[in-house]
């Protein structure tokens, strides 16, 4: 899907138009092949840096090719199966080209005009809010996911194991986002002594890789923590399994001594009180006797 979008100065929001103009955005969105040799023919782009933005393992980077820049950035999604996805921004001499097989949700504010200060044909401006927008979303599900690792790493509370299939793809989504991190803001310092920013545009981006290296900070430490919260049931499970193995040896053991004494007295062979009337009871407080001194010495070695 293509689309036509344009906001001057003069405009109160960014209107959708039919034919492609000078100063407009163009948005795509999962293209089609036909689609793409469209974009390769009427705005002569180069047709392999297109589809590297459809690959979803690309890294964010900046190429320049002539007068045309190529800025891929990863975008975050509520899929904790991905984590993010390829979004590739294009400055041309008279476009702006946005690429990508879906839309990122920040896309709503500009078509809302929530952002009155975004204008098509101020294409620099327009490329630093796209970063801004996209650096706002990366902060915002970084620290979502933040609160659910601390929310589930009280370890007063055991995890289940839909808790811990959880904080496994919570750590798949952070380490995608630690990569996003790490590769965006060494494009973001390519962009600033390769593209035409002002003075004013160039503090916003050196903004953005504070706000990069933050966020990359972050992640770090909720990486660590989940470590650590693994590491710390691993430690639970193991000791609950040897308490339970212990307790199961145990009662092996006292079964194994009512067996051993009910097998002697199956024998038919003369044996201790079998004439007796109490030889029943007898052998019941022998078992006994026995299960408390075993169950005594457990006990002083510190074994249950």
């Amino acid at each position: 899907m293509i689309e036509f979008y344009k906001k001057t100065v003069k405009d109160q929001k960014i209107l959708k138009t039919p034919n492609l103009e000078v100063g407009c955005w163009v948005n795509v969105v999962s293209p089609t092949k036909k689609e793409i040799n469209f974009l390769v023919k009427n705005l002569n782009l180069d047709k392999d840096n297109l589809l590297s933005g459809l690959d979803p393992h690309e890294i964010p980077r900046a190429d320049f090719i002539e007068h045309d820049s190529y800025i891929y950035i990863k975008v975050p999604t509520d899929d904790l199966q991905r984590g993010t996805f390829t979004f590739l921004i294009i400055i041309t001499k008279k476009f702006v080209v946005t690429f990508s097989q879906k839309e990122p949700a920040f896309f709503s504010d500009i078509f809302n005009n929530n952002i009155p200060e975004i204008f098509t044909t101020q294409k620099m401006k327009f490329l630093l809010h796209i970063l801004s927008l996209n650096n706002n979303l990366l902060e915002q599900k970084t620290l979502e996911i933040v609160k659910s690792i601390e929310v589930k790493g009280n370890l007063s509370k055991e995890l289940k194991e839909k808790d811990i299939n959880e904080m496994i793809k919570h750590e798949y989504m952070l380490n995608s986002f630690v990569s996003a991190y790490s590769y965006t803001n060494f494009m973001y310092n390519r962009i600033i002594h390769h593209m035409g920013f002002h003075e004013k545009d160039k503090d916003i981006l050196e903004e953005l890789i504070i706000d990069t290296e933050e966020g990359q900070n972050i992640c770090q430490t909720s990486l660590k923590n989940i470590s650590n919260i693994r590491n710390y049931n691993m430690i639970l499970l193991t000791s609950k399994l040897n308490r339970l193995i212990t307790v199961l040896t145990v009662l092996t053991v006292f079964l194994s001594g009512i067996a051993a004494i009910s097998s002697i007295y199956g024998m038919n062979i003369k044996l201790p009180f079998q004439d007796s009337d109490n030889a029943f009871l007898y052998i019941i407080l022998l078992i006994i006797f026995l299960w408390l001194a075993f169950a005594f010495y457990l006990k002083k070695k510190k074994v249950i």
